[in-house]
């Protein structure tokens, strides 16, 4: 087995390197998307984009970065031993347990900061609830059990969801449960096909894993249904009433039809496929559906100074 050349000791002195080891730290891609999310939930319960907005966005990223932080400072010792996660900083020895955890502390207190700067007691509060289902029960649990996932998924689709507090959303709107869905339908195959890139990885881990137990045609498969519901719901956005111009309906329309015919075409390829390619390609159609659907949004005309497309 390969292991890594540095020691969780030692952190270089770079400042350039530091910078990007604690970025990664945070998971910074990851953190940033999530930050678009919430930002999508705002500006479909109001099409305004006020100050408050970029509050919300900052702070579910810094949130999301802390999250990432003490995550990775949680799981360190099993990351040293895995392919895929060797070459984190903590396991090669950019960055100490003890910067970890500072950045970790520092970044939740200033997402939550930012967050309390929002109108109303609830993102503060979903934000709260987020770190402890991340790092108090889906880190812990994915250890022990597959149903891990379950945890993680609503954890993931709360920044939609404190997007959608804040822009004056009503909790029972069907938007809502709509825009949920979407988060939960997306981070399942983004799961396995991470699964699938580093099967190798898998096969060697004592961590339950889907792989475990199905095999690899399987597990394409079974993508298929799941990225088929993803893409049903991203169509389901274009019928209903968000004042989205046609433009946007057919770009969304496409690019939906596009996720699910590569996934379903990939089950009749009898080679090894590559996973990466494909987790790219669902990632960008999902970041692509966010920005299209929020620049529309954004755009809607007002009247008397009032925006039209509110939806509650």
């Amino acid at each position: 087995m390969i292991m890594p050349q540095g020691s969780i000791g030692q952190a270089p002195s770079s400042i350039p390197v530091k910078i990007g080891a604690r970025v990664r730290l945070a998971k910074g891609k990851l953190s940033l998307m999530l930050g678009f999310s919430s930002m999508l939930g705002f500006l479909l319960a109001s099409p305004q984009a006020p100050p408050v907005l970029l509050l919300l966005v900052g702070g579910v990223v810094l949130l999301a970065g802390g999250a990432a932080s003490l995550n990775s400072l949680q799981e360190w010792r099993q990351d040293r031993l895995m392919r895929r996660t060797m070459f984190r900083p903590l396991p090669q020895g950019e960055l100490n347990p003890g910067q970890a955890l500072r950045q970790a502390v520092l970044l939740i207190g200033c997402g939550l900061l930012l967050l309390s700067f929002v109108p109303g007691p609830l993102p503060v509060a979903l934000g709260l609830l987020a770190v402890v289902l991340y790092n108090g029960v889906y880190t812990p649990l994915k250890a022990k059990t597959m149903l891990a996932l379950v945890p993680g998924a609503v954890c993931g689709s709360l920044p939609v969801v404190i997007g959608w507090i804040a822009g004056g959303g009503q909790a029972g709107s069907p938007v809502l449960g709509a825009l949920i869905s979407l988060l939960v339908l997306w981070q399942v195959p983004h799961s396995w096909l991470v699964s699938l890139i580093y099967r190798d990885d898998v096969a060697r881990s004592r961590m339950p894993q889907l792989l475990h137990h199905l095999s690899e045609p399987a597990m394409r498969r079974l993508l298929v249904p799941w990225v088929s519901a993803l893409a049903a719901t991203m169509m389901l956005f274009t019928l209903l009433p968000l004042g989205l111009n046609a433009t946007a309906r057919t770009v969304l329309l496409c690019a939906a039809i596009l996720l699910a015919l590569v996934f379903l075409l990939q089950v009749f390829l009898h080679y090894s496929l590559n996973y990466r390619t494909l987790f790219i390609f669902l990632n960008l159609i999902f970041i692509l559906f966010i920005l299209i659907v929020c620049a529309a949004r954004i755009s809607l005309p007002s009247v008397a100074g009032h925006p039209l497309g509110n939806i509650v």
